[in-house]
């Protein structure tokens, strides 16, 4: 009752009427178009009503309601934006009251005769969460979005859109004896970006607007093995290529703390993957794979399911030996050669397996004003990525340290990893944005900003234990431990302007303040993958500064100043 009452005031009131402008002449008075797109947004009409006590000048009475806004209300008039009518009729709603056990309730099956659309609405039950499936026949196209992520995958080849609408229109109701389950794993295989949503049905982009949209590879499964994975345990999918190739894919256990079996080998036994991904990682291998000329119809750039012994083996498969991601910046002139540049970066990864301790390298070219930028992240010999002391065998191995290096201009500053980043997923993260994007935008961006704080040189002994990879690349740098502090956009850019920037005040008297001032050496840039599970934003675009700091005196008079900087 409370929310039909605020509906009705919304209209009384018209507090949420917006005009926006149209470039078609005045709609019919008699009828409305009943979905529009105008520009790049796509509204649905709500009601026929008298607009023209809200003073806007609209050109009719239809009444819509911004898809991306649920709860807006919009009039048009015309004016200079692109628009369509992408429905003129309203779509066959139906519902279908369903029974499943001691269980029921009620999916709402919507159609869109026009654009041969099916949505499908199920209500959380049992232990499974509200979900909305997308049908369409011209693209193919087939959506699940659930618990706020959307999983968008092929159409089935036996499935009829408008068949399937027309039998849910029809069906009064469904019992548990009338209905065939399928079981379905999906497996992430690409995440999309900005300009991949726009080439998407708009039914998918307003649903899946503001969420992650990723692409998937679908498995049918039975029962029991889907009942089996829900509870944590490990299934394996096969997949025959060839008369001659089997193929088996498994996934570890979500979770970085899967001790034990975190991933199972198809091949028979195990190994823990305790400290390497923060997610799930999916490997298929070769079951029967031989060289020679009999299994020249394999996947040959799969492993051999008996070869993954251990967490570097494993890895190994995950993980591609080079990676070029291609974004869109700005176009800018150069300054030396006074030509536009081509506002296409490509920042590389690499993964390199040849030394017992593997290591991602991530590069990131110059351009406008942001300097060269190398990431150098490396795992123990054996495979594990974070600061500890582990066991091996009953005995203390070596700790882990000084695993990740930043080289800005001449200096190479050397850290040691973060417990809460995870390079393989990092790298895994950074093959599935390739895989579903020739190019990104700055649309697909979270931009943050931090500085390195030169925490003094390595000793002899530090440098000694470097990567090989870190070593090759500081061979005539100067080498610095650091700490990584976050910085606003504002002090980032006053940085880049060359200005100063004053940070850490600390009360010393009650006069007399204690402060940094910062001044920039050299600045860099990189993206890695946004490990924020619930955005839409593929990347974290992290703008570094090298800096030089001082420490000042704050203080309102020329004779504290000077007893400020004695006291302290």
């Amino acid at each position: 009752m409370e929310l039909l009452l605020l509906f009705f005031l919304l209209y009384l009131k018209h507090a949420a009427m917006n005009v926006f402008h149209e470039t078609t002449a005045a709609f019919p008075t008699t009828s409305c178009c009943y979905e529009k797109q105008v520009g790049t947004e796509r509204y649905v009409l709500v009601s026929e009503e008298d607009t023209t006590t809200a003073h806007n000048d609209c050109n009719s009475n239809c009444v819509y309601e911004k898809k991306t806004a649920p709860s807006s209300r919009y009039c048009f008039k015309a004016g200079n934006d692109p628009f369509h009518c992408r429905a003129e009729q309203e779509p066959i709603r139906s519902m279908l009251p369903i029974i499943e056990g001691n269980e029921s309730f009620v999916q709402e099956n919507i159609f869109q005769n026009e654009t041969d659309v099916l949505v499908l609405k199920v209500p959380a039950h049992k232990d499974y969460t509200e979900s909305v499936f997308v049908f369409e026949q011209k693209t193919g196209t087939s959506l699940l979005k659930t618990g706020d992520v959307c999983q968008l995958a092929d159409l089935p080849t036996y499935f009829n859109v408008s068949a399937s609408a027309e039998r849910y229109e029809s069906q009064a109701t469904m019992n548990q004896s009338e209905k065939v389950t399928s079981f379905i794993l999906k497996t992430r295989d690409s995440r999309l970006g900005s300009r991949r949503r726009a080439e998407l049905v708009a039914d998918v982009q307003d649903l899946c607007n503001n969420v992650p949209l990723v692409k998937t590879k679908d498995f049918s499964v039975n029962e029991t093995e889907f009942e089996k994975f829900k509870k944590g345990e490990v299934i394996f999918i096969e997949r025959r290529s060839t008369r001659k190739c089997l193929m088996k894919e498994s996934c570890t256990k979500v979770e970085p703390n899967a001790c034990g079996y975190g991933w199972v080998n198809p091949a028979g036994k195990g190994l823990s993957f305790h400290e390497v991904s923060a997610g799930s990682i999916c490997v298929t291998c070769n079951m029967n794979f031989t060289k020679g000329p009999a299994n020249q119809d394999c996947d040959r750039t799969l492993c051999n399911c008996t070869e993954i012994k251990n967490k570097n083996s494993l890895v190994d498969c995950s993980i591609k030996s080079k990676v070029n991601s291609n974004i869109e910046i700005e176009r800018w002139n150069d300054t030396t050669t006074r030509q536009q540049q081509q506002p296409i970066l490509t920042q590389s990864m690499v993964y390199n397996r040849n030394y017992e301790r593997r290591s991602i390298t991530i590069s990131s070219p110059a351009h406008k004003d942001i300097g060269a930028l190398e990431v150098v992240m490396h795992a123990h010999k054996d495979g594990w990525w974070h600061n500890g002391i582990y066991n091996n065998n009953g005995e203390n191995g070596d700790s882990l340290e000084n695993n990740q290096m930043m080289k800005l201009g001449n200096t190479c500053f050397i850290s040691t990893l973060n417990a809460s980043v995870f390079p393989v997923d990092i790298a895994i993260g950074i093959q599935e944005i390739k895989k579903g994007n020739d190019v990104t935008t700055a649309d697909d961006e979270l931009d943050t900003h931090a500085i390195l704080r030169d925490l003094g040189p390595l000793t002899a002994e530090e440098e000694t234990g470097l990567h090989e990879d870190i070593q090759s690349r500081c061979l005539d740098s100067n080498l610095k431990n650091n700490v990584e502090i976050p910085i606003t956009k504002i002090q980032s850019d006053d940085l880049k302007n060359g200005k100063i920037i004053f940070m850490g005040s600390v009360p010393s008297r009650s006069y007399c303040q204690l402060q940094t001032a910062v001044a920039n050496n050299n600045t860099g840039c990189w993206r890695f993958p946004n490990p924020d599970n619930k955005s839409s934003i593929l990347w974290v675009h992290q703008i570094i500064h090298s800096v030089t700091e001082v420490p000042c005196c704050l203080t309102q008079t020329e004779i504290e100043f000077s007893t400020c900087c004695q006291d302290n």
